[in-house]
């Protein structure tokens, strides 16, 4: 049997699921770009902006396009609510379960059991204690770091391989140092970036972020004016006063703004070539508090009624101030003229994509009616929202709620696609090309969505346990190393997957878990061992058991399991099978 780090894997399949119609376009939305026609030169490559959000939560948008109409009531984003309107939103768009994994796997567009991946959480496998009946594998890199290993080649090299130049902005947390995202990660410029979770602190002291913030971002880090609180502020804020606004002047940056400052100075500068700018925003990431808003933004909320659900002042002014860069950064590419498509501005060739990195924190943030948050492999952990903008239909026909179940891994294959990458080079990502449900001409051919994670996490309030999940159609199936059980949720009718149907569904049970067996066996994915110290584990099987590396089928036979040994996944075969 070939070793874990030798094997090649087979990419990953999703259900087709329907989109909603087109409904009418809203008034303000704005008008299709002039177009080629027949001998007319076709656009050249488009740009493209990445904007991840950091526990950025599925009901986090007053939007209910993105999050099956359950918008917060309190929390406003009117700038992802318009180009939620305007372009594609996604209301089954996935993630890993916290920073680390997510942002791995979308800079690679591998998943995480690859072992050139080989990150499953922030920090390490074993966040439940050292009496835990299994303990989690080693991840990351041989050294310990979680960190992209120095030959991963990222999306960022893609790009740069196809004559793209590529900014990055903000939290990278997968690298070892600062330096590394320019000289071994793809990107020509980084502002921010650093091995770091959080920012530390979100205002600059001194004209100086914290130091977990990269030294290149202290360049935009001076107080604010009385003419950067014009320009920058004042025509994308909502419901506040203008003495509110008039009284920022003097006070230190907030790093959310210095952030857009960088990106849109990049755009600038290199906008006679194609380029990628990924924005990895700091917000909505703790620390959250009072001194981490913006005044401005901290005193609206405070005045605010509550809603219906969390409603956390501080909380609320990183999410609006967030939302009122992305505004910013879509009013430029709509106002800047494209020297490389001329009497078009950029926004005619670009296409924006945002994505939250994992499911919301529920000290902050109410992810309801889903299960779980953060950290846990329920829905509340891992559904985010997604949305893709362009103001050119071909790119993204816009006005469209999709329901495809989709991964960031997808996300990588997309930019690489749209971006010209080589088919034969973009084979080797997991994920699938969503170009034919940004436009609306195709839909997306796959059989099934996968999780892994090999380890624990119990604390804040968390309780996730080592366990594999396929996600098909309708269904998801969830399976718990400890105690070898096997969980079925119909995500049509119970979303809050709050009623187990494995019982009532035993087919549906052995045809996702034997799917679940065989990705797992395809992509080799390390198990969880039995702790030292606990007793033997002693089971009967008639069925498949992976461990390994190996699917093994089994008749009536006596599997024990010793301490120091994977404990494997164990599908029974039903009654009428045996």
């Amino acid at each position: 049997m070939p070793s874990r780090h030798a094997r090649l894997i087979g990419l990953l399949s999703l259900p087709v699921i329907l989109t909603l119609p087109t409904l009418v376009a809203p008034a303000s939305a704005t008008p299709a770009p002039h177009l080629p026609t027949a001998g007319q030169q076709a656009a050249p490559a488009p740009n493209i902006v990445y904007v991840l959000a950091d526990d950025f939560g599925w009901t986090d948008v007053s939007t209910g396009r993105t999050n099956a109409g359950h918008p917060s009531d309190f929390y406003e984003t009117p700038a992802l609510d318009r180009i939620a309107r305007e372009g594609v939103a996604f209301d089954n768009g996935y993630t890993s379960v916290n920073c680390t994994p997510t942002r791995a796997a979308l800079l690679t567009g591998l998943y995480a059991p690859r072992p050139q991946n080989n990150i499953y959480l922030v920090g390490d496998l074993n966040r439940g204690g050292d009496n835990t009946l299994l303990k989690g594998p080693a991840q990351g890199r041989a050294d310990g770091a979680t960190a992209l290993p120095n030959d991963a080649k990222t999306i960022g090299e893609r790009l740069q391989d196809v004559g793209y130049t590529t900014g990055y902005f903000g939290k990278f947390h997968v690298t070892r140092t600062g330096a590394d995202i320019v000289t071994r990660h793809g990107f020509d410029e980084n502002f921010g970036g650093t091995n770091a979770g959080d920012p530390g602190a979100y205002h600059a002291t001194d004209g100086h972020f914290h130091t977990k913030i990269g030294p290149a971002l202290d360049a935009y880090a001076a107080d604010y004016t009385q003419d950067y609180v014009d320009r920058n502020i004042k025509p994308y804020s909502q419901g506040e006063s203008s003495a509110a606004l008039d009284a920022l002047v003097g006070t230190d940056k907030h790093v959310t703004d210095a952030l857009a400052d960088a990106e849109l100075d990049f755009i600038d500068r290199n906008k006679k070539d194609p380029f990628f700018a990924f924005v990895g925003s700091y917000a909505v990431h703790t620390p959250v508090g009072e001194k981490q808003a913006r005044a401005d933004l901290l005193a609206k909320y405070r005045a605010k009624t509550p809603g219906s659900t969390t409603s956390n002042p501080s909380y609320g002014a990183l999410i609006e101030g967030l939302d009122q860069n992305v505004a910013r950064l879509v009013d430029r590419l709509r106002t800047t003229a494209d020297p490389r498509n001329p009497g078009h501005v950029l926004a005619d060739n670009t296409v924006l994509l945002f994505s939250g990195d994992n499911g919301g924190v529920e000290q902050f943030t109410d992810n309801g009616p889903l299960r779980g948050q953060k950290g846990e492999l329920r829905e509340g952990g891992i559904r985010v929202p997604q949305i893709a903008w362009s103001a050119n239909p071909r790119l993204v026909s816009g006005d469209r709620v999709d329901h495809t179940p989709v991964y960031v891994t997808d996300h990588t294959a997309t930019i690489a696609a749209l971006a010209g990458v080589p088919a034969a080079d973009r084979q080797q990502l997991d994920g699938a090309d969503l170009r034919g449900r940004l436009n609306g001409s195709a839909p997306l051919e796959r059989d099934a969505l996968y999780w892994h994670l090999p380890g624990y996490l119990i604390e804040g309030g968390r309780d996730q346990r080592p366990q594999s999940v396929i996600r098909s159609g309708k269904w998801k199936l969830v399976y718990s190393y400890e105690d070898r059980s096997w969980k079925l949720y119909d995500l049509a009718s119970d979303i809050g997957e709050a009623h187990d149907l494995a019982a009532a569904q035993p087919a549906v049970v052995t045809d996702l878990g034997t799917k679940l067996i065989h990705w797992l066996d395809e992509v080799d994915a390390p198990l969880a061992t039995l702790r030292e110290g606990k007793a033997p584990l002693t089971f009967t099987v008639t069925g498949s058991t992976y461990a390994d590396d190996q699917v093994v089928q089994r008749r009536n036979e006596t599997v024990v399991v010793q301490p120091g040994e994977e404990v494997p996944v164990v599908l029974q075969a039903p009654p009428a099978a045996r």
